[in-house]
C-alpha cells in the first residue's frame, strides 16, 4: 500500500480533496506534472490520488498542504 496523507487545506486542482481528506501517494509515472508544478509554483509538489488502491485519477498538490500519516 502506498503512503497516505491528510490534506491540510482544500486542493486547488481537485474539488473532492478538501481539508481532512485522505489521499494516497501516486506510484505510477505522472508524466512530469509534479516536477512542472514544482517549477512553476516554486514549492515542491507530489502526485496523489483519492483512491486507496492507487488507481487513476491522480492530481498534484503542494507537499506543504499534506500531513504524512504514520502507518
Amino acid at each position: 500500500m502506498s503512503q497516505r496523507y491528510r490534506v491540510l487545506k482544500d486542493a486547488k486542482t481537485e474539488p473532492k480533496a478538501v481539508a481532512g481528506s485522505i489521499v494516497y501517494e501516486w506510484t505510477t509515472g505522472d508524466y512530469g506534472l509534479s516536477a512542472d508544478d514544482t517549477a512553476v509554483a516554486g514549492v515542491p509538489h507530489i502526485s496523489v490520488t483519492l483512491n486507496s488502491n492507487g488507481d487513476y485519477p491522480f492530481f498534484t498538490i503542494p507537499e506543504c498542504d499534506l500531513e504524512e500519516i504514520e502507518r
